[in-house]
C-alpha cells in the first residue's frame, strides 16, 4: 500500500489524543488509523496532526521533540516505531493485545479499538478517546480513571486468569474487569496493573510454567544489584502467587497527589530513534544496524534531549555494563525510556528509572551494539565502547569495577530472592561475560576491563 493520506482510504472515525498538563485534560491532536485487523506484526497506516488550540497554547510541548515538533502538519507512518512511536508507546503492546484478543472471542479488533481499549492506563501521560472530551473536568473524574484496577488482594485471581490466556484458553465473562488492567501493558509476558491501599499503581509480573528459572525472582535480584550499584531503580517487591513469585514494580510515570494521580509524559528510545520501517533485521550487524540499534545511538539521543546529559550518559553506560554482567541480552530500544521534565515547551527529558532487566537464556548476543565487537557480551567490548558514548577511560573503568563488585556477589542476591540452587546453576551457565573474563584471566598477556575489588 502506498504511503498516502489516510483520507484516500476507507477508515474509521479519528481518535482524539489527550495529555495531562497540571492534572488537567488537554486535547493534543487527532490520530487516524486504518480499519484493518490489529494483528502483530503487520504494516500500520496512521497519521497524526496537532490541534490548532494545542499549538497556540503556551503550555504545549512536542509529544516527541525529535520526530513530532510543534508544527501544523500531518505526520505519517507505516510502523509502530517510526515517527508516531510516541503515540504507540502509550497504546497496548504484545501482551495487552493478547489479552484483548482473548476478550474478543479470539479475534483482534481494529487498531483503533485497540487504542480505545487502553482506557488511559498505558505508560506516560497520553490517552485516546473516540469522541471529544470535556477538558474542563479533572482527570480523576474521567471514566478511564474510575475503571476497576485490581488490588493487591486480587493478584492471585488475576494470576489464574492470565495463566489461562497465556496457555491459549478462554476465560469467563465474569473476569472482564480484571482483564482490562492488562490491556495497556507493554512487553510480551503476562502482567497487569494493580493498585495498593494508598492508591499507587504497580505493574505485576507473573510466572510462566515453561520458564526454566523464576524470572520474577531473578529480575528482583537484578534490580536490587542495580540499586546497590547506584542506579535509578523503582521500588520493587516479591509476593507469592499461585504458581510462583509475582514481581511488583512501582509505576514511575504516575504519582498519587492529594485526591488524584499525576501523569508524566514518557518516550521509549525506540520512538525517539524512530527506526526505518524498511529496515531488515538481517542487517543488524551491518552499518545501518550498528548506526540504529546501539547504546551509542541512545547516547546521541541523550545529548539532544536530556536536561542533565553528563549524568544520563554515565547512567546509560552503567546500565549497559550491568546488562553485560547479568547477561540481559534482551536490551532492545523499547527497554530504555525517558520521562519529561515539567518545563513547558523546551521538551527536556531524563532517563526513566531502570526496568526489564532479566537474565536471558540461549542468546549469545545483545539486541543493541555495545562496542567495536558489536553485540558481543563482554566487559572488554563494553570498555572499548565507552568513548563512542562520551565516557572517558578512567570513568569507564570505575563504572565497570563498581558493577563487577556488586554483580560478583550475585549469589547473595539470588538467595535473598528465594531462587533454588538448581535455578542458580542454570542462571550461572548464562553468564557469558564472566566466563570470558575467567578464560582471559588464565592468559597472562590479557589485561581485563576491570576486576572485582571484593
Amino acid at each position: 500500500m502506498p504511503r498516502s493520506d489516510l483520507r484516500a482510504k476507507s477508515v474509521e472515525s479519528p481518535l482524539y489524543v489527550y495529555t495531562a498538563i497540571d492534572r488537567r485534560l488537554v486535547w493534543v491532536g487527532t490520530l487516524n488509523l486504518d480499519d484493518s485487523s490489529g494483528e502483530v506484526p503487520r504494516p500500520i497506516l496512521a497519521d497524526f496532526r496537532y490541534a490548532p488550540s494545542y499549538l497556540a497554547s503556551p503550555a504545549a510541548y512536542p509529544l516527541d521533540p525529535i520526530n513530532l515538533p510543534l508544527r501544523d502538519e500531518v505526520f505519517r507512518t507505516t510502523s509502530r516505531f517510526h515517527v508516531l512511536g510516541a503515540l504507540f508507546d502509550a497504546a497496548p503492546d504484545a501482551w495487552g493485545r493478547s489479552v484483548i484478543r482473548a476478550d474478543n472471542a479470539g479475534l483482534m479488533p481494529s487498531e483503533r479499538e485497540v487504542f480505545v481499549r487502553g482506557r488511559g492506563l498505558g505508560v506516560g501521560s497520553l490517552l485516546f478517546a473516540p469522541q471529544m472530551l470535556d477538558e474542563a473536568v479533572d482527570l480523576a473524574s474521567l471514566p478511564q480513571a474510575s475503571a476497576h484496577v485490581a488490588g493487591f488482594e486480587e493478584i492471585q485471581t488475576v494470576e489464574a486468569v492470565l495463566a489461562t490466556i497465556d496457555e491459549g484458553g478462554q476465560v469467563d465473562d465474569a473476569w472482564r474487569d480484571l482483564l482490562a488492567s492488562s490491556w495497556d501493558i507493554g512487553g510480551a509476558r503476562p502482567k497487569t496493573i494493580v493498585r495498593d491501599q494508598a492508591g499507587e499503581l504497580w505493574i505485576a509480573k507473573f510466572p510462566r510454567a515453561r520458564d526454566s528459572f523464576d524470572r520474577q525472582r531473578v529480575e528482583w535480584a537484578n534490580l536490587e544489584m542495580a540499586r546497590d550499584i547506584g542506579m535509578d531503580v523503582p521500588q520493587a517487591q516479591l509476593i507469592e502467587g499461585r504458581f510462583g513469585a509475582v514481581l511488583l514494580v512501582h509505576r514511575f510515570d504516575r504519582a498519587v497527589e492529594g485526591q488524584g494521580t499525576s501523569r508524566r509524559h514518557y518516550l521509549s528510545a525506540a520512538s525517539l530513534i524512530s527506526p526505518s520501517p524498511s529496515f531488515d533485521k538481517r542487517d543488524m550487524d551491518r552499518p545501518q544496524g550498528v548506526a540504529t540499534f546501539s547504546y551509542a545511538r541512545v547516547a546521541d539521543v541523550i545529548k539532544r534531549i536530556s536536561s542533565s546529559p553528563a549524568r544520563d550518559l554515565q547512567e546509560l553506560y552503567a546500565r549497559m555494563v550491568l546488562n553485560v554482567a547479568i547477561h540481559n541480552t534482551d536490551d532492545h530500544l523499547k527497554n530504555t525510556g525517558f520521562l519529561k521534565h515539567e518545563d513547558g515547551r523546551t521538551g527536556r527529558y531524563r532517563l526513566s528509572p531502570l526496568f526489564d532487566v532479566v537474565t536471558q537464556e540461549g542468546s549469545a548476543k545483545h539486541m543493541l551494539h555495545i562496542g567495536p565487537v558489536g553485540r558481543e557480551s563482554s566487559f572488554d567490548n563494553a570498555l572499548a565502547g565507552a568513548a563512542r558514548m562520551s565516557i572517558k577511560p578512567k570513568a569507564a573503568q570505575e563504572i565497570i569495577g563498581r558493577v563487577q563488585d556488586v554483580t560478583s556477589r550475585r549469589h547473595d542476591y539470588y538467595a535473598r530472592a528465594g531462587l533454588t540452587d538448581r535455578e542458580i546453576e542454570v542462571i550461572d551457565r548464562c553468564m557469558s561475560a564472566w566466563h570470558l573474563l575467567e578464560d582471559f584471566e588464565e592468559d597472562p598477556d590479557h589485561v581485563p576491563a576491570a576486576r572485582p575489588r571484593g
